[in-house]
């Protein structure tokens, strides 16, 4: 998400934090924003819940092929999240967005990789832990 055409967009690190911990009940976010929010959650986390129901509602906001691009677009990222993790990959990003290298990154995170997902605390602080060790997240 930290890209520099989503920045140049107007994406923020607190809207990517929003995004992550709060986007149901933020005022940052469009309804399509939080059903897309949504959508990437359930992928992740219950995909046995998007249903017939859930794509109806996706089709209240997108058409049939925005629909495919963001299923497409999430899938990839979550794998790609999944992958690195079993590798051991640290964040690409330091706590204010700035991309650094592993080893900077190391620095930044200590002994152990955090969260990419998990926003901006418990990335800075190591909060989510238990969530990584124990495959829940």
């Amino acid at each position: 998400m930290r890209s520099a055409s989503a920045k140049r967009d107007g994406l923020t690190e607190e809207m990517i934090d929003e995004g992550i911990e709060n986007f149901r009940e933020s005022d940052k976010f469009t309804e399509s924003e939080k059903i897309a929010l949504e959508y990437s959650e359930l992928m992740q986390f219950e995909p046995e819940k998007i249903d017939g129901a859930f794509y109806a509602r996706l089709q209240e906001l997108y058409s049939d092929e925005e629909i495919v691009e963001l299923g497409a677009f999430i899938g990839f990222n979550v794998g790609y999240h999944t992958f690195f993790r079993t590798l051991d990959f640290y964040p690409m990003f330091s706590p204010d967005g700035h991309l650094v290298s592993q080893e900077e990154s190391r620095r930044i995170y200590g002994d152990r990789p955090t969260s990419h997902l998990r926003g901006a605390m418990a990335r800075a602080t190591g909060e989510g832990e238990s969530e990584i060790e124990s495959g829940s997240e």
